[in-house]
């Protein structure tokens, strides 16, 4: 019997499941594919925001402060809505968010192409590694006593499991990304207060050493729908482009259209020129679990002992650590009788090195790693890898 039982083993899966592993509650995480960080986590954009664009006073923004900080710009190629954008931002107490004029913004990136009229600069956004942050959470959880159970999809109520077996658990908690709705069905049949519709955003990815120099993450006005094409570096010196916004009804699988790839770098090129002398490395898809509200899908059925975490549409990495403390503080701790069958783990363990560098070895790109759940399966840390062995060897043949 354990205490809760978390659907979904997607950033916002691992983040909760650590969050009370570390909280002292006897944990089982239940992720349907062979591997963690399969679905809708293996293709975000690997950028943790600031939520400016997010609704005031929204369950969003108040997650979002636990943000990553590092220098980024978010450029405009007119003057509309920049103050708008900054003052979103004092709003949030995000005080260090200035309006730029054009002379500024091309001594912080020398490689814009000309016609840039200023920008909105947003110190607290940040690029992250989107693979390792999961699994780290992962990690953190398992080597401090819980449990993770791949090929285990939800089917019913009970917490039966698609190989037949059944996990007892004193609460569940909804952490299913693009199945969240399905899974919530389970709880509630025909009264599912909201519907998951897939947003599918294309990337391409450019590499090689003729990449221009892009130092910060730019960024358009973003909408209430989407926050428009980025064009970032990674950790990995490579420069991507991305991503697109489209509303489809697949929930897995999400493919790339040459059409729109092409449409993405004619964009790259017209704001870095010289990214046209730069090498397409790659390109992939992920999908968000939009829904047709806003804000996050929280919801707690006390009777039932079932809570809700759904929605989490594009700042599920960002928001992923204060999500978890919500869950916890606020919705777990609602449900009557149960409490935590340890203390609160204060002196907690931390993964070991050698797992950690076996979760990072690249032979795992190829071949999936026989230790726990890992298999990396997000572009950018596999391109990026494969990138870095190619120039290892080529370094070790020189």
């Amino acid at each position: 019997m354990y205490d809760v039982a978390i659907v979904g083993g997607g950033v916002v899966g691992t983040a909760v499941f650590r969050e009370l592993v570390l909280r002292g509650y006897n944990v089982v995480l239940l992720e349907k594919n062979e591997f963690l960080v399969q679905e809708a986590s293996s293709g975000n954009s690997g950028i943790a925001c600031t939520g400016y664009d997010a609704p005031k006073g929204s369950l969003e923004v108040i997650r979002m402060k636990k943000v990553y900080k590092r220098c980024i710009v978010a450029t405009m190629y007119s003057t509309r809505n920049t103050i708008e954008c900054s003052s979103l931002n004092h709003e949030l107490g995000d005080y260090d968010v200035k309006v730029i004029d054009a002379s500024d913004l091309y001594v912080m990136e020398p490689a814009l192409a000309p016609g840039a009229r200023g920008a909105v600069f947003v110190p607290g956004e940040v690029v992250v590694e989107p693979w390792l942050i999961p699994i780290a959470y992962a990690h953190h959880g398992l080597v401090n006593g819980g449990t993770i159970l791949t090929s285990h999809g939800v089917v019913s109520g009970e917490i039966q499991c698609s190989k037949g077996k059944v996990v007892e658990a004193k609460a569940v908690v909804n952490c299913a990304g693009n199945f969240g709705d399905l899974v919530e069905a389970i709880h509630k049949p025909n009264n599912v207060p909201f519907k998951i519709t897939p947003r599918k955003g294309q990337f391409v990815v450019f590499g090689g050493d003729a990449a221009p120099v892009v130092n910060h993450v730019i960024q358009p006005v973003p909408t209430h729908r989407t926050k428009g094409v980025f064009i970032f570096k990674t950790l990995y010196n490579q420069i991507i482009v991305g991503p697109t916004a489209e509303d489809q009804q697949e929930r897995e699988h999400p493919t790339t259209d040459p059409n729109v790839l092409a449409k993405l770098h004619d964009f790259g090129c017209k704001i870095f020129p010289n990214l046209s002398s730069s090498k397409i490395v790659g390109s992939y898809a992920g999908l968000r679990p939009a829904t047709q509200f806003r804000d996050y899908q929280f919801n707690i059925d006390n009777s039932k002992h079932w809570i809700t975490v759904a929605g989490i549409r594009s700042t599920g990495v960002t928001a992923s650590l204060g999500i978890a403390e919500y869950v916890a503080e606020t919705l777990l701790s609602q449900i009557h009788g149960l409490r935590p069958v340890k203390k609160a783990i204060k002196q907690y363990k931390l993964p070991p090195v050698n797992e950690m560098a076996m979760a990072m070895d690249p032979k795992s790109l190829l071949t999936p790693n026989t230790h726990g759940s890992l298999h990396v399966d997000h572009a950018i840390t596999r391109f990026g890898w494969l990138a870095m062995q190619s120039k290892n060897n080529t370094e070790s043949r020189l």
